[in-house]
């Protein structure tokens, strides 16, 4: 507890020295079920520009609960925000902040290794700073994960369904396995339910099916 308290007085100090005024740096912010260490709020005072889990000592074991945790956060809020986890460090400042985005937004895998030798210095960043870097690395992260959906949806439409629908004509030329109408509709709700996820509107002759937002 005394070594979690330290880094995280460290690291208050610093961002105060380094122009974030108090009402900006929240403690404990969230909910009582689903709470992250610190968030950094925007000028309004709601909208968190950073997130920040306080973990001590870094080892692997802290590195996965704390993806797991900022996971839990931005899933919770649909946050999509710089993601950041401060070890206690001997060097400098107290502390050392690594930054785990890519990891907890787009879900890709943890280079552990790299991350337990991380000796990156930290360099004062002013809050108006912040403000920028955050809200352009929010935008080149939602756009991130908007290709991921459009490249999941090359891989049904011009694969997937492809594969389907030739293995279904020929069971039908066969007479292994005949096509219906009932089962042609049945179809039909399975290719839309498999695309919906894509997007939030589908239209098919009279009717449409909207996804909820």
């Amino acid at each position: 507890m005394e070594l979690y308290e330290n880094t995280a007085n460290s690291f208050i100090n610093y961002l105060r020295k380094h122009g974030y005024p108090d009402e900006s740096i929240s403690l404990e912010w969230g909910s009582k079920r689903c709470a992250v260490d610190i968030a950094i709020l925007a000028e309004d005072l709601v909208t968190p520009i950073a997130i920040y889990e306080i973990k001590g000592n870094k080892n692997p074991n802290s590195i996965r609960l704390g993806i797991n945790q900022l996971k839990r956060i931005v899933q919770n809020y649909d946050l999509s925000v710089p993601c950041n986890l401060v070890f206690q460090s001997e060097k400098d400042v107290g502390f050392e902040v690594i930054d785990v985005s890519d990891a907890v937004l787009n879900n890709n895998e943890i280079e552990l290794q790299r991350i337990m030798e991380y000796q990156k210095p930290t360099k004062p960043m002013t809050y108006e700073n912040a403000q920028v870097g955050a809200k352009s690395k929010s935008i080149m992260m939602a756009l991130g994960r908007k290709q991921k959906k459009i490249d999941r949806l090359k891989l049904i439409c011009w694969i997937i369904f492809p594969i389907i629908a030739v293995a279904w004509a020929l069971l039908d030329a066969f007479d292994i396995y005949n096509i219906t109408n009932p089962r042609l509709f049945v179809f039909a709700i399975l290719v839309i339910a498999a695309l919906l996820p894509f997007s939030s509107e589908i239209s098919l002759k009279d009717f449409t099916f909207k996804r909820k937002q």
